[in-house]
């Protein structure tokens, strides 16, 4: 039976793979993101509603205007998706402007996004997908405000996951792959000599063969963690990270 998907931070890096894997599967695919992605536009099933993330008031009447979205009765898989990391940058030295951007698209998005579906009226939701991440748990120097929204973000979908215990919350934390995020944390980037435990990560992308995977393999890999639940033993709205689950 074909499925009605919902993806945000869906015109690039693995929220685009996921959107190309489901449409392929001729899945219904959402997707939401500033920007267009022409290879997803090509799909009859893909349907798509321009939102900036980061614009925390505007969002739920953008979503109210995705005319398409509102027809769906059911979502069978609502991926939240979208993040960023601008810079590296010690905490103390981080403009709250720019703290507050990226907490805006890590965090606040999230809340209202899922509050919005949560809470239409005659939506059925069988799953959610929240891209976590090992920052969230691991405190790095240099990863200021994506460290601290990926920690909020795992206590939040913790409490989500006891106030809604019909749902299913799959916290995954996506580990590192070829993405803006792995960009910023490059060798190329002159402020990583700052901060050494990310200078030996970026040496480690380097050197090592299949290290850094690419967005798509990393889209299968949360494919079939998605589709062995229980095999893998994975309980609503704990934080798994995908490499440990790979192994």
């Amino acid at each position: 039976m074909k499925k009605n998907i919902f993806i945000s931070g869906v015109s690039k890096g693995i929220g685009r793979e996921l959107a190309l894997y489901h449409l392929k599967q001729g899945d219904h695919v959402y997707g939401i993101s500033r920007s267009k992605c022409d290879e997803l536009q090509k799909y009859e099933n893909f349907y798509h509603h321009s939102i900036d993330l980061s614009q925390s008031k505007s969002i739920t009447e953008n979503l109210e205007k995705f005319s398409d979205l509102q027809q769906v009765k059911k979502l069978d898989r609502l991926y939240l998706n979208a993040g960023l990391i601008p810079k590296l940058s010690r905490l103390d030295q981080q403009k709250f402007d720019d703290f507050n951007y990226v907490i805006s698209v890590n965090l606040f998005s999230y809340k209202i996004l899922l509050d919005f579906f949560l809470n239409r009226e005659n939506l059925l939701l069988e799953q959610i997908i929240v891209s976590a991440s090992i920052s969230g748990v691991r405190a790095r120097e240099g990863m200021s405000a994506y460290a601290v929204s990926k920690s909020a973000l795992n206590m939040m979908m913790k409490i989500y996951a006891l106030e809604n215990p019909h749902l299913f919350f799959a916290v995954i934390g996506l580990c590192i792959f070829d993405s803006q995020i792995s960009r910023v944390m490059s060798l190329d980037n002159p402020d990583i000599n700052q901060f050494l435990e990310l200078k030996k990560l970026a040496e480690r992308m380097s050197q090592k063969n299949n290290y850094l995977v690419s967005p798509e393999q990393r889209a299968k890999d949360l494919i079939h963690v998605l589709n062995n639940i229980e095999t893998l033993k994975i309980t609503s709205g704990d934080f798994f990270e995908i490499r440990n689950l790979l192994d």
